[in-house]
Order: structure tokens, then C-alpha cells, then sequence
């Protein structure tokens, strides 16, 4: 579908298809087991019934991937400005994770942003090892991504994925999705 919604991203995209280029163990995993997995999930069908016919399409590809990150990361809050068919598809993936709005006492293992904030993630609350920040729209805000201190980044052209572990190498994956 996104080939004939976008053909140009798409096509300026293709040589960063399927982890062509991915040296990293940790970075080649993520991108075959959660970016190109194409198993359905067990609440998938259920969730996917809720949409509405216009949402089938390009929204849907979103959600599934949050959905297997969510189920991938296996996080112990979820912090996200408002709940959303985003954050219905991330706690249907992990049932015991809480969910929260934004503020400094809470310690997020995942972040869904829609837009950033005036200020960086790390000065709103705390960015741990283990923790995910997930950042909608980023062509619009790729500047704003660039400038954070993660170590490895997904930029998948409509989401941005930043890993926050130290121990990994600091590096910036283009991938077509």
C-alpha cells in the first residue's frame, strides 16, 4: 500500500529494504522481528475489526507496528499524551503495562509521542537503559529527533524509533517500511 501512496519515498528508500546494510546483531533482530515480521498476532484480527473501513489501510500498517514493538519491548508504562487507537493496539500487546501521561514522576520503559515537546524526553522524566521512545510524524520532526541522546535510531520516514541502551554502538538506520 505505501508503494502506491508514496512512490518516491518509497522508491528513494529501497536500498535500506529487509536490513540490507544492518551490521549490528542487535539492529538486524529488531528489523526482521518486529519491522518485517508478517505473523499475525493473536489480537490483531479482534482489534482490527474496530477500525473503520477508511482506517484499514495505511493507519493499520501503523498500529501493527506498535503493537509488535509494544510486544517486542515488553514495557512496564507506557507514557503517551492521551489514549488512542495507538495505545489501545500497545496494551492489547502487553496487558499488565500501565499507562500514563507525561510528567516527571513516572519512569517509562515506552514512549509514544505524537509531537515533541518544547523540551527533551530525558528533562520531562527519566530515560533509562532499557527504555523506547517512539515519536509519530518524524518527517516533520526530524530535526528534533536527530538531537536526542540515543544510541540507535530507526527512522522509518512516518515513526521514529530510538533505542536508549548504552551498551549498543550509536548509529542511525534509514529503513524503508
Amino acid at each position: 500500500m505505501q508503494i502506491l501512496s508514496n512512490p518516491w519515498i518509497w522508491l528513494r528508500r529501497i536500498r535500506h529494504r529487509c536490513g540490507y546494510g544492518v551490521h549490528s546483531p542487535f539492529a538486524f533482530q529488531f528489523l526482521m522481528q518486529v519491522v518485517y515480521e508478517r505473523n499475525t498476532f493473536y489480537a490483531l484480527e479482534s482489534l482490527d475489526a474496530q477500525l473503520a473501513w477508511w482506517q484499514r489501510f495505511r493507519v493499520r500498517r501503523h498500529l501493527h507496528l506498535l503493537f509488535r514493538l509494544a510486544n517486542y519491548v515488553q514495557p512496564v508504562r507506557i507514557v503517551a499524551p492521551a489514549p488512542s487507537l495507538a495505545t489501545r493496539y500497545m496494551l492489547a500487546a502487553c496487558p499488565r503495562t500501565a499507562l500514563s501521561t507525561p510528567d516527571r514522576e513516572a519512569s517509562p520503559t515506552l514512549v509514544y509521542l505524537l509531537s515533541p515537546w518544547d523540551e527533551p524526553p530525558s528533562a520531562l522524566f527519566p530515560m533509562g537503559e532499557n527504555d523506547v521512545l517512539v515519536l509519530d510524524n518524524l518527517h516533520r520532526h526530524a530535526a528534533w529527533f536527530a538531537t536526542l541522546p540515543a544510541t540507535v535510531t530507526f527512522d522509518l520516514h512516518d515513526v521514529g524509533i530510538a533505542f536508549f541502551n548504552h551498551r549498543l554502538n550509536t548509529q542511525h538506520y534509514v529503513v524503508n517500511f
